[in-house]
């Protein structure tokens, strides 16, 4: 687990990098604090001053990684080493590739990353729910807590919904659980778990994540339907609403937005073969 120092070394880097970009960088604070080890986390200090760092995130048979460097000891390679340290980690783990996040307009990261020849990838939108009335709901939907009885459910919900082999979505559900702050409802409809959607708490924040609706019961409204049921039960505990959308997966027009979603914030992932 990171330590306090730790994070706010890193917290400190990270606030440079964006007033000296003018950006917001994507580091997933809510699963950083919690993290379970280290060792997907690579640091570059000089005369005890955090210079660079970068967090790789397991996303099911691939990783995410994100980073920055200070913004005055750029193309210095710091990067390059941070990524080659990261490089070590995937492969041990049977893994070949990275997908890497760069900010919209992010000019030096743009730089580098065609510098190592990684390629466009993809973009995912950052939404935050906007305090609203909200729809009211199409079906009746209900959520769950999930129990240990669903397992099998949910791992076969992941491998439809990203998919992943049956190894790797075990292995991501049973990485989630320990984590803490992590919530997991099923989505009944008419009695049957037909979907599955996940919750991360960081003080008055909640993240959505690993949204999956079964294949055969998608564009009913049954997503939609459980969104709003969702975000209402998150808005009466006072939270804001937050959630990372895939552009080439998910039309935010007929899911998200309806709902009260708004895009804040635009990532791109560039794909890095190891």
């Amino acid at each position: 687990m990171l330590t306090p120092d730790q994070l706010r070394s890193i917290d400190r880097l990270k606030m440079l990098s964006e007033e000296a970009d003018q950006v917001e960088l994507k580091l997933d604070w809510y699963f950083l604090v919690d993290r379970k080890s280290d060792d997907e986390d690579f640091f570059y200090y000089e005369g005890g001053q955090l210079l660079g760092y970068a967090a790789l995130y397991y996303i099911g048979g691939a990783y995410e990684l994100s980073g920055m460097v200070h913004p005055e000891h750029r193309q210095k390679g710091i990067f390059t080493k941070l990524l080659n340290e990261a490089t070590e980690v995937v492969r041990k783990n049977g893994v070949d590739t990275i997908y890497i996040s760069a900010p919209e307009n992010a000019k030096d990261a743009e730089k580098t990353l065609d510098e190592i020849g990684a390629k466009y990838a993809y973009s995912e939108y950052e939404m935050r729910w906007k305090a609203t009335e909200l729809p009211k709901q199409q079906l009746d939907v209900q959520l769950r807590m999930a129990e240990r009885k669903d397992f099998d459910r949910i791992v076969e919900l992941d491998q439809q919904a990203f998919n992943l082999t049956r190894e790797e979505a075990e292995g991501m559900t049973r990485m989630y659980k320990e984590e803490l702050a992590h919530r997991l409802y099923m989505i009944e409809y008419e009695g049957e778990a037909v979907g599955k959607i996940r919750l991360k708490s960081e003080g008055l924040e909640s993240y959505i994540f690993g949204f999956a609706i079964d294949e055969r019961y998608q564009k009913m409204g049954i997503g939609k339907s459980a969104l709003i049921e969702v975000v209402r039960q998150e808005k009466e505990d006072g939270h804001s609403i937050f959630v990372e959308v895939n552009t080439k997966n998910v039309s935010i027009e007929n899911l998200y937005q309806p709902v009260g979603f708004e895009i804040y914030r635009t990532q791109h992932f560039y794909e890095y073969n190891v």
